[in-house]
């Protein structure tokens, strides 16, 4: 059985940068700040990914209806709950 990854939450890491990276995907285009809590675990790649994220996803590259399969298509992959 996987062992569940418990998120960084808003305000929990030491790095205003993190904290603010998960306030902008709670709030912002990718209005899910979970995956972002799992990769904040490795708060060098989540500040790394982000940008590729924005420039993939948030300038509308994807249509929206596609960005909510991919989601819910790796959630079911990786079987969590969405």
């Amino acid at each position: 059985m996987a062992t569940r990854i418990t998120p960084v939450r808003i305000g929990e890491s030491d790095d205003p940068e993190i904290n603010q990276l998960l306030k902008d995907g709670k709030e912002g285009w990718w209005v899910d700040e979970a995956m972002f809590g799992v990769i904040a675990r490795r708060p060098g790649l989540l500040k790394a990914i982000v940008p590729a994220f924005v420039e993939f996803f948030g300038k509308g590259i994807v249509e929206p209806y596609l960005l909510e399969m991919m989601r819910i298509k790796t959630g079911e992959i990786n079987r969590c709950t969405y």
